[in-house]
Formats: structure tokens, C-alpha cells, sequence
């Protein structure tokens, strides 16, 4: 059988966007230039760049949630605080049961409806 000539193709380099001859001196010629290397440099920077902003995002959100969280701990501690004093007087005690009849009533006829 008679051989034929076959194209070798291209190589794409991603920092260059160009396509190179794929033979290894045309491969070693271009990652030598100085293009090329700048290229690398270039992408480098921009990938520390955006790693470190991407960082500080974080942790400006993990910050924003801390404060959000303190300021849910101290509201909740207020109202179990109001709770407690309001839940201590006389006619709290009258107004819970009220709620609870309501309440049981409101989930029999709820389970009715279901």
C-alpha cells in the first residue's frame, strides 16, 4: 500500500490565541518567545486579581452574615425576655389560654378540612 502525506495539524495556544505548527521545535520556539511569555504573565496577574477579589467577596459576605446573625441573637433575646415578663403577669395567663382555644379550635376545624 502506498503511503500518503497526512497534515500534522495545529496547536492552539490558549494564552497566545494563535494556532502553531504541532511539531515539537515549532512547540519549544513559541513557549521561548517573549510573546508568549508575556502572555503567561499577563493571565497569571489576572487570575491572582481575580482570586483575590473573589476571596474578599467572601469574606465581606461571611462579615455581612456574622452581623446579621448578632443582630437575630439579640432580637431573639429581647422578645424571650418580653416573653418571660409578659408570660409572668395575671393576665397573661388568661390571654394564653384564649390563644390556646383558638388555637385548637383553628386545628380541628383544619383537620376537618383536610
Amino acid at each position: 500500500m502506498t503511503e500518503y502525506w497526512v497534515s500534522q495539524g495545529n496547536k492552539w495556544c490558549d494564552f497566545c490565541k494563535i494556532y502553531i505548527a504541532n511539531n515539537p521545535s515549532s512547540i519549544r520556539n513559541h513557549e521561548l518567545g517573549q510573546r508568549h511569555k508575556d502572555n503567561v504573565a499577563k493571565r497569571l496577574t489576572t487570575m491572582r486579581k481575580e482570586s483575590a477579589a473573589k476571596e474578599k467577596e467572601q469574606k465581606e459576605a461571611a462579615r455581612a452574615l456574622e452581623q446579621i446573625e448578632a443582630k437575630a441573637k439579640r432580637s431573639y433575646q429581647k422578645d424571650v425576655v418580653n416573653f418571660q415578663a409578659r408570660d409572668s403577669s395575671p393576665e397573661a395567663l388568661t390571654d394564653q389560654e384564649g390563644l390556646l382555644r383558638k388555637l385548637s379550635c383553628w386545628q380541628t376545624a383544619r383537620l376537618v378540612y383536610i
